[in-house]
Parts: C-alpha cells; sequence; structure tokens
C-alpha cells in the first residue's frame, strides 16, 4: 500500500509497506547510492522514463466505501493468490478489477504487464526502424547495380518489418486494454 502525503516545504511525501526481506534488500542496494529517498526518487524517475507513451490507467473518480466479504475453500484462495501474484498484485486488487469488470466498468492494464509489455514494443519500433533502414540500403544498392540479385532478400525484409508491424500493434492494443483476460464462460 502506498500513501503520499503533502509537507509543508512543498514537497510530498510517499509511504509503502514492504516485507521486511524486501526492505533489507533494498536498503542494501540504496546504502551505496546516496540512501533509500535518493534510490528510490532514480527509480521512479527511469521507470517514468521507460513508460513513454504507455497509456495512462485513469484514476476512480469515485471513492471505493463499500465492502463486501466472501468465503473460499482453501483451493480457490489458493488459486486467487496466484492469480493476483501472476497480474502482479495483491488478492484484493485482483478481485475488485475482476468484479469491476463484470459489471461492465473498464478493466485496466496492471501496472507490471503494462511496463513489460511497453518495452517489449519500444524493442520491437527499435527492429522496425533497422528493418527499414536495411530495406532502404537494399533498394539503393538493387537501383545502382542491376547486376545483383537481391530482390528475395529485400522480400524477406519488407516480410519481417511487416510481421514487426503487426506485433507493435497487438502489443498496443494489450497496453490499451487487456480485457480478454477477464472474460470467462457465464
Amino acid at each position: 500500500m502506498t500513501t503520499a502525503n503533502a509537507a509543508q516545504d512543498g514537497k510530498t511525501h510517499l509511504t509503502i509497506r514492504l516485507d521486511r526481506a524486501t526492505l533489507d534488500a533494498f536498503d542494501a542496494l540504496a546504502a551505496g547510492r546516496g540512501g533509500r529517498s535518493a534510490l528510490l526518487r532514480s527509480v521512479l524517475a527511469q521507470v517514468l522514463r521507460q513508460a513513454g507513451d504507455a497509456p495512462l490507467v485513469q484514476p476512480q473518480a469515485e471513492r471505493s466505501t463499500n465492502r463486501v466479504t466472501i468465503s473460499l475453500t482453501d483451493a480457490e484462495m489458493a488459486v486467487l493468490e496466484t492469480r493476483a501474484v501472476e497480474r502482479g498484485t495483491d488478492r484484493a486488487g485482483w478481485v475488485k478489477a475482476l468484479t469491476r469488470r463484470h459489471l461492465g466498468l473498464k478493466g485496466s492494464v496492471d501496472a507490471g504487464l503494462r511496463e513489460s509489455l511497453g518495452l517489449v514494443r519500444k524493442q520491437l519500433q527499435r527492429i522496425g526502424r533497422n528493418l527499414n533502414q536495411a530495406t532502404r540500403a537494399g533498394n539503393a544498392v538493387a537501383l545502382a547495380d542491376n547486376g545483383l540479385q537481391i530482390e528475395g532478400e529485400l522480400r524477406r525484409i519488407i516480410e519481417m518489418r511487416q510481421e514487426v508491424s503487426d506485433q507493435i500493434a497487438a502489443l498496443g492494443e494489450a497496453l490499451r486494454g487487456d480485457l480478454s483476460y477477464w472474460k470467462v464462460a457465464d
């Protein structure tokens, strides 16, 4: 759980709850990097740079105040825990997202998945640019020297470029929603 509190000096403070092992590991890493605050600021700045043009999850307009209690078997609880971990959230967050999706409210891509897909998408875009450059260079060589037989190679580059473009588009769709995850049989 994280909270942000405005301080009198105009800066905002962030509070986060961690298990002891994670905090100890973070402290060990932070020791040579200016301490907890400095490392955390650096990590946050890096994540924001990497997020780039990834779609933002809109904050809720209304605060959640109502509660629902359910009883689950041990097996159901184990599955719930596994699914939550897979999605990078806790049990309550996963149940809340699942419920909201089935109520017809917007389901969102969790932050961990969004970050991973965003990085993959950026790498694919870089590969696509490289393929474009290779295609241009190949076309220039083909025009300059008609004796070379590189048409087959150029066709393969163009096919790879199209496949990369298709994958970039698919990742973009996943970043915008990932709603298929929430579909279950009625």
